[in-house]
């Protein structure tokens, strides 16, 4: 079972909205980290293995839903950076994503609770042994390295996993059930619609995974 940082449960299905406490469909900060790359509860040092998305409410149109595939952009890297990065691990974690993306901050109980974790930046899938990149948003630096350097790497690393060629948008649809491998995928919501004028309501179950390999 997954908790949020404050340490309460989270709810096994949960809902992912733009309405504020009264219903109304809002600019709601709290949305502000989903329309930037991640991997569900990178920032656990028990990540997601696969989250389930279904769509209940949808806006007119937009909305929509982006996955890149972290296998097929390590197979996109050139051998001298394969070889650069297969031992590195970054630092991930929830307060650097709250600074970096202009979110709530964490307050002290969140911060204590949630501290930073380190997980391999290229993963061997348990399954099929393909490897991925493993980035996103919550990463913070890599392991040994100068930060500027570490970041640097890092935001390389991301635009070249986040091209189009490497990239699905879903649109959604009401009813729609999408369910992905969030140990070899990133993803984040495209804010492509009204979210002050327009409902989107949608369901999500996570389902926790392995420590990454």
């Amino acid at each position: 079972m997954f908790r949020n940082p404050d340490g309460s449960t989270l709810e096994a299905i949960h809902q992912i909205s733009n309405l504020d406490a009264a219903g109304r469909p809002a600019e709601n900060p709290y949305l502000k980290s989903n329309y930037f790359w991640h991997s569900d509860k990178a920032y656990l040092p028990v990540p997601a293995l696969l989250t389930m998305l279904h769509a209940v409410e949808l806006p007119p149109s937009g909305g929509d839903t982006q996955f890149a595939d972290m296998i097929d952009a390590y197979a996109g890297l050139s051998d001298e950076i394969k070889r650069q990065i297969s031992t590195l691990r970054a630092i991930h974690s929830l307060e650097y994503m709250r600074v970096s993306t202009d979110d709530r901050p964490l307050t002290a109980a969140e911060r204590q609770a949630a501290p930073p974790v380190v997980h391999p930046l290229v993963r061997t899938h348990p399954e099929t042994g393909e490897k991925s990149l493993f980035l996103g948003m919550y990463c913070s630096g890599i392991v040994g390295m100068d930060s500027a350097a570490g970041r640097a790497l890092l935001d390389q690393l991301l635009a070249h996993a986040t091209q189009d060629r490497f990239v699905y948008t879903h649109r959604w649809s009401p009813g729609d059930l999408v369910i992905w491998d969030n140990r070899c995928l990133l993803h984040r919501a495209v804010a492509n619609y009204d979210m002050a004028a327009n409902r989107r309501v949608l369901l999500r179950l996570v389902v926790k995974g392995t420590v990454a390999p």
